[in-house]
């Protein structure tokens, strides 16, 4: 207020020239503030509203049968047994007898928990399935030492939706993305192992603001540490 009423005192021509350049500052200004705002290395969540029902757990036959007695049938995506739909729970060994994978079947489609361990027993993977999609959490741990979490995926019907996020095997932060029913949707970001910020974009209907790298979508994947079909 008072820069205002000092340059109401000036002569027309030079209070035009100095409310211009007071102008030019405040847009500078405001611009640094977006910028900054953009290129943030802060890893606060920025969750998309996000599919959260309940899962409902159904209920499965008692009956328990190794996996290599089933055919998958590639043409419907089904489990059979002897040419019927397969209903119960599937088991995979390791050689040694150590149980390696177990998930439940309904009506030849996978259902509820699928897991899977290592050979030491660790787990390796952590699934939910309904009607045979992938529905809700799945989650990947590396093998080795550390055991960590590499990757925390979230699913609605098949797709990846949501919020989504996957580390380093040492345990720094490598992506954090933003899905909506599979497509790229609000601020993706990826890091390098120091925490520096690798990538910064965010997704709006089908566009891209920000500072985009083309090996966002790779790394991890690149390094054969998980597999997500």
């Amino acid at each position: 207020m008072r820069i205002r009423i000092l340059l109401d005192k000036l002569p027309v021509r030079i209070s035009i020239l100095l409310k211009m350049e007071v102008m030019k500052n405040y847009l500078m200004m405001f611009l640094l503030g977006l910028f900054s705002f953009g290129c943030s290395n802060s890893i606060e969540k920025e969750n998309l509203t996000s599919v959260n029902e309940p899962l409902s757990l159904v209920e499965i036959p008692a009956q328990t049968i190794d996996k290599s007695k089933l055919v998958f049938n590639n043409e419907n995506s089904s489990w059979t047994l002897n040419g019927n739909r397969f209903s119960g729970y599937v088991v995979r060994f390791y050689a040694d007898s150590t149980l390696q994978q177990k998930f439940g079947v309904v009506a030849g489609k996978r259902q509820n928990e699928f897991l899977e361990w290592y050979p030491d027993g660790h787990p390796k993977l952590f699934a939910n399935y309904h009607q045979g999609k992938l529905q809700g959490a799945k989650k990947v741990w590396s093998f080795g030492q550390s055991h960590s979490l590499i990757s925390h995926l979230t699913y609605h019907a098949g797709k990846l939706h949501g919020e989504q996020k996957k580390w380093y095997p040492t345990g720094e932060i490598y992506k954090i993305l933003n899905m909506n029913m599979g497509q790229e949707e609000g601020i993706q970001r990826a890091f390098r192992k120091n925490g520096d910020l690798y990538a910064n974009y965010e997704a709006k209907a089908g566009r891209i603001y920000g500072l985009k790298r083309a090996a966002l979508c790779f790394g991890l994947e690149n390094e054969n540490i998980i597999n997500e079909n």
